[in-house]
């Protein structure tokens, strides 16, 4: 039973680990494209502040980092010591 459970659980966490990093992905995307729009009105309002911008870029590319390695170690199957 336990060796069942030890199968099931690979497979779920390689599961786990596919979703996250096409979630990843598709985040990175949208994020991306989000960019390109702000700087398209940034360049038509010139009051608007870069801050926001640079603030939004910095929190995106820490989320896609942490996340691209969460789905890289569900993949890898590594497992916290007890």
């Amino acid at each position: 039973m336990a060796r069942h459970e030890g199968l099931m659980n690979s497979k779920l966490r390689f599961a786990s680990g596919v979703s996250v990093l096409f979630t990843t992905l598709a985040f990175g995307h949208i994020m991306i494209e989000d960019t390109r729009r702000m700087m398209g009105h940034q360049e038509s309002h010139q009051g608007d502040s870069q801050l926001f911008i640079v603030a939004h870029t910095i929190i995106a590319i820490a989320l896609g980092v942490l996340s691209l390695t969460g789905g890289f170690l569900l993949l890898a199957n590594r497992r916290r010591p007890a």
